[in-house]
């Protein structure tokens, strides 16, 4: 057998006074064919410090002299040496004959060999996230890792993304997994007030999630823990997975450069009639009165091009306008550049970035710019000594983030529902000359949409640090002692204002936000590896304790009424309101874990957590604080033994563990806020807590179960990874609800109950594999299936959300999968007849589940083909089983533009000869089955062609790439009329969609020079 790798170097640069302290290792990694490897994992063994090689195979990385680096690279052999004097190697990597030896992270940020581990985790590299951008950089996780559900949302540029990791997995608390950025855990839940209430009566904008201020150009990987056995170690927060990011460190010496611009298009997902125009029972509007009384019916006449005067006395045809949405919309874009400079010296490295994200979004008079700021930093002051520091300090200021629902601030909604005759350039100007709305319609609340945009404010600003600090001892025996602290903070301010003028509000009115949040986590660990009798086994014991603490403060001014119009301050109010909340929590652990190594082909882990919570403290009881959660897996490689020509590797893994997720503060007992509202000058004091205390709530648990398989076939052309898992959720927390009277909604009980059971499959291969020509290949899905189990006695559902429309619904309801649909049943006689009301209109029935909001099969086709330096890549992915309320066709039968209306259009319906707006109204109101919709789809997500130019100018320009990048090219299938299956409302609203931005394709182009 060949040699797995070769090095070769001088050692005459060689600073000798400082052998014992960081030294850069620079290197390319060649495969057999000399072609060089991109992607291959580099790490310093027992530490989390590791890069990978880049298009031209080169890597830089800083270690101790006498540290083992571990080179492992999927389908070829791993391997281990020594830094000695040689920093400059040449390392050729030889096809395994068996194993799978690379490298991942896993929780705490401890990279171990996948071979070795008992449960599914799933890698992504940071340069597949900046192919083709996303503001949000989670929604580029989309078709590219089994079991994982990404939903963004409807909310325009720096919106929130809901994930969900194996399917729902909590009845009310959070199923967004717990996001972990350089092993210290990041606050990312959605920060709306509206996405936390998921309710579409709330008027106002979806303000983003905390994941999505991240530059996708500082990532190394993320790694995505699935199964409970895998993110066991983070107990309480590990209940719904854990998605581990893993930024950049210094590496080499040298600047890169990364610029690109996309550009953005709306795709039109309305398919609406144009028969008919403005007006009202088969009638023109005969004057500008009767048009300004239409408003936003399309129950009028025919179009037939003929003169009719509109809203504003001037006569124009009465024909079909098709092109609102894409005269209204504009060609949005995104230009992000990021500046990093690396430098490499004796005893560490540093790495220092700065990006610059601007967009300009398809809505009119908004947009979002964001700037990071990034210094990574690792040092080896002495012997066996290391400190590693990382510091992300983001601003994000966002324009006018557009109005969700039917607000009538929302110009997206406003421009939808225009009749068809109406021509949404005629709106403009959007004021009168004395500063007022510009109105098309007696209703106040059909806001012009272009007053929306220009006139009304919604801002949001960020100011957030995130930092980190890890020092680590090893001692010359092996054992090492880790300290590691990280704080994560920010203060969001959001500013609303309806301006003077407004037809709805004329005087005005302004809300001011403050939002302030501090997460401090400090942890320790040590460890140490012992080798058994030498005889190839191994044993690995550590111990480990954290300490978290979190605060915040909600501060909101109110105010209406300008005094001096136009002038939008919130002391220029007649009337004013201030609410504040405070939140004071901590959480202590202590955690463990043993790992025993059989001869590299039995890995048996076992871990336990203990946490101890401030918010389960209870007045005058003596409450059990602690929640204990256990781990155990096992990883045998049965290929060792099993010797078969065809296999090249086969492994069987299986895995037992136990999360949590704990309660929110003040549950337990009373607390208490200060009203606005005055006595005598002081403010009033009132309860707060809207359900009973309950002096006995518990962290709700999740058991978790899973076995699985990864085999390689033909010398790793082909692999298999399939998954299975059975999750039991008990102790969910519940809200029972009581009588009114009580002074309370309900109380919160631990008493639900919730199962997912699942299958996860993952087939690469390499079909086509040549000296200059390769394709790869890999196919994910996943299956899952929910169902509530449990709730309160005598409690058959829980609602969750609420449809504007009022007749759609999402709940949980006892043996169904979680969050379903519910919307109203035609009502039917004893033999299955439709029943009809007074008026011969069909009657409502009862309120029904159609199915979950989140779909049971979930799948990605992801490819890559590469010819010499020239590459090309897709990724089409898909989802089915899903269902969404569409409140757009709801209000479509309302107004008369959904093509279902033109049925009978001029005639009349019933006993009582309605006319068809009435008769199309009242379906809409009882029959709300109408408008649930299946949510399968098939996009076409994303295409890539780019050229890796080799090295330029002597050296100068180390390497160049240029890549042309298309994202959401095409909806390939869809079963939904007038929206996008994937058009949620906010991100806990899933399975409600309306009045969101429409879905948009974007292209552009991609630069990166490393100097």
């Amino acid at each position: 057998m060949p040699p797995a790798f070769a090095y070769s170097g001088s050692n005459d640069k060689f600073d000798r006074g400082y052998k014992n302290l960081f030294q850069e290792v620079t290197g390319r990694i060649i495969g057999a064919d000399g072609k060089p490897l991109s992607g291959v994992s580099v790490t310093v063994k027992g530490t989390s410090r590791g890069t990978t090689t880049d298009a031209n195979g080169a890597f830089s990385i800083n270690a101790n002299r006498g540290e083992v680096l571990v080179v492992s690279y999927v389908g070829y052999q791993a391997q281990e040496f020594t830094v000695g004097d040689d920093k400059t190697l040449a390392i050729t990597l030889t096809a395994t004959s068996g194993q799978l030896s690379e490298v991942v992270v896993t929780a705490l940020g401890v990279r171990r060999e996948r071979k070795a581990l008992g449960y599914s985790v799933t890698e992504v590299k940071g340069e597949e996230l900046t192919r083709a951008r996303e503001v949000n950089v989670v929604n580029s996780l989309a078709g590219r890792v089994a079991g994982l559900n990404v939903n963004g949302v409807a909310g325009g540029p720096g919106s929130s993304s809901n994930l969900i990791i194996r399917g729902i997995s909590s009845i009310s608390g959070t199923n967004q997994p717990l996001y972990v950025v350089n092993g210290v855990p990041m606050e990312g839940q959605p920060n709306s007030q509206y996405s936390q209430q998921g309710t579409q009566f709330d008027n106002g904008p979806d303000r983003g999630d905390a994941i999505g201020n991240l530059n996708p150009d500082d990532i190394e990987t993320i790694s995505v823990l699935k199964g409970a056995a895998a993110s066991a170690l983070y107990g309480y927060r590990a209940k719904a997975g854990v998605i581990m990011i893993t930024t950049k460190s210094g590496r080499g010496d040298g600047i890169e450069f990364n610029s690109n611009y996309v550009a953005e298009t709306i795709i039109d997902p309305t398919d609406w009639q144009y028969v008919y125009g403005q007006g009202a029972n088969n009638i023109k509007p005969p004057n500008q009165a009767a048009a300004f009384t239409s408003g936003q019916s399309s129950y009028g006449g025919k179009l037939d091009g003929s003169s009719v005067v509109q809203f504003d006395g001037i006569s124009r045809p009465y024909i079909a306008q098709k092109d609102n949405l894409e005269n209204f919309y504009r060609t949005g874009g995104s230009f992000t550049n990021t500046l990093a400079f690396n430098k490499s010296f004796t005893g560490g490295a540093l790495r220092f970035s700065a990006s610059n994200l601007s967009n300009n979004a398809v809505i009119p008079n908004s947009g979002l710019d964001r700037q990071n700021f990034s210094l990574n930093g690792n040092f080896s002051p002495m012997n066996n000594l290391t400190i590693d520091v990382r510091m992300n300090y983001i601003i994000e200021n966002a324009k006018n983030r557009p109005f969700l629902s039917d607000g009538p601030g929302n110009a997206n909604f406003n421009v939808m529902f225009l009749p068809t005759s109406v021509n949404v350039n005629d709106l403009q100007p959007a004021t009168t000359p004395d500063g007022k709305e510009r109105s098309y319609s007696d209703n106040t609340f059909a806001t012009n949409p272009w007053f929306a945009a220009y006139n009304f404010i919604t801002n949001t600003k960020r100011d957030r640090l995130l930092s980190t600090a890890t020092v680590r001892y090893t001692f010359n025996n092996g054992l090492f002692l880790q300290g590691r602290a990280g704080r994560d903070a920010y203060t969001d301010r959001y500013t609303q204002v309806v301006p003077t003028g407004t037809a709805y509000r004329p005087n005005g009115s302004i809300n001011e936000q403050t939002y302030q949040f501090g997460d401090i986590n400090v942890d320790g660990l040590a460890g140490m590896t012992f080798n058994l009798g030498g005889n190839g086994m191994t044993l690995t014991p550590n111990i480990g304790a954290s300490y978290r603490r979190t605060k915040d403060e909600n501060i909101t001014n109110t105010g209406s009424d300008f005094a001096i119009p136009f002038l939008y301050n919130i002391n220029n109010t007649k009337s004013k309101g201030t609410t504040a909340l405070k939140t004071d929590q901590e959480v202590q652990s202590l955690y463990g874990t043993l790992e025993f190594d059989i001869r590299d082909f039995l890995y048996l882990t076992g871990s336990v957590r203990s946490d101890w919570f401030s918010t389960l403290a209870a007045i005058d009881r003596d409450n059990k604080l602690n929640v204990v959660y256990p781990s155990v897996s096992a990883s045998f490689i049965f290929s060792e033994f099993l010797k078969l020509p065809w296999m090249t590797f086969g492994k069987l893994r299986a895995g037992y563990a136990e999360v949590g997720q704990a309660t929110t503060p003040y549950q337990t007992a009373l607390y208490y806020s200060l009203l606005s509202p005055t006595l005598n000058g002081a403010p009033l004091g009132n309860i707060v807590n809207p359900n009973v205390p309950n002096n006995e709530l518990k962290p709700s648990r999740a058991q978790e179960f899973e076995i699985g398989t990864e085999l390689r076939f033909f010398n790793n052309r082909l692999g298999l990874d399939l998954t299975f898992y059975d999750k039991r959720s008990k102790d969910e927390i519940v809200f029972a609800p009581a009588s009114t009277t009580s002074g309370y909604n309900g109380a919160v009980l631990n008493i639900g109950e919730m199962k997912n059971v699942g299958f996860e499959a993952l087939i690469t291969g390499t079909p086509i594999r040549t000296g200059d020509f390769n394709w790869t290949t890999s196919l994910n899905g996943s299956v899952n299936d929910n169902e509530v189990i449990k709730l309160a006695a005598g409690q058959s559902s829980l609602p969750i959300s609420v449809s504007r429309s009022g007749v759609g619904f999402t709940r949980h309801v006892v043996g169904e999968p979680a969050v379903q649909v519910m919307a109203y049943d035609y009502k039917y006689d004893a033999s299955g007849k439709v029943v009809l009301d007074a008026n011969g209109i069909p009657a409502r029935g009862d309120l029904v589940p159609f199915g979950s909001a989140y779909h049971k099969w979930i799948a990605g086709w992801n490819n890559e083909i590469t010819y010499k330096r020239a590459n090309l890549s897709f990724l089409i992915d898909g989802k089915w089983g899903g269902k969404i309320f569409s409140a757009t066709d709801f209000y479509g039968y309302l107004f008369g533009l959904h093509k279902a209306t033109l049925e009978n259009r001029e005639g009349t319906f019933g006993t009582a000869n309605v006319n068809a707006a009435t008769y199309y109204g009242t379906i809409a109101s009882n029959i709300s089955k109408t408008f649930v919709n299946d949510a399968s789809f098939i996009k076409l997500r994303q295409i890539t062609l780019g050229y890796s130019f080799p090295s330029l100018f002597n050296n100068h320009i180390k390497g160049l790439n240029i890549s042309l990048v298309a994202r959401n090219l095409a909806i390939l299938m869809k079963k939904t009329d007038n929206i996008d299956p994937e058009g949620n409302f906010t991100p806990l609203a899933q399975g409600l969609e309306l009045g969101g931005v429409p879905p948009v394709r974007s292209y552009g182009i991609n630069l990166n020079v490393r100097l």
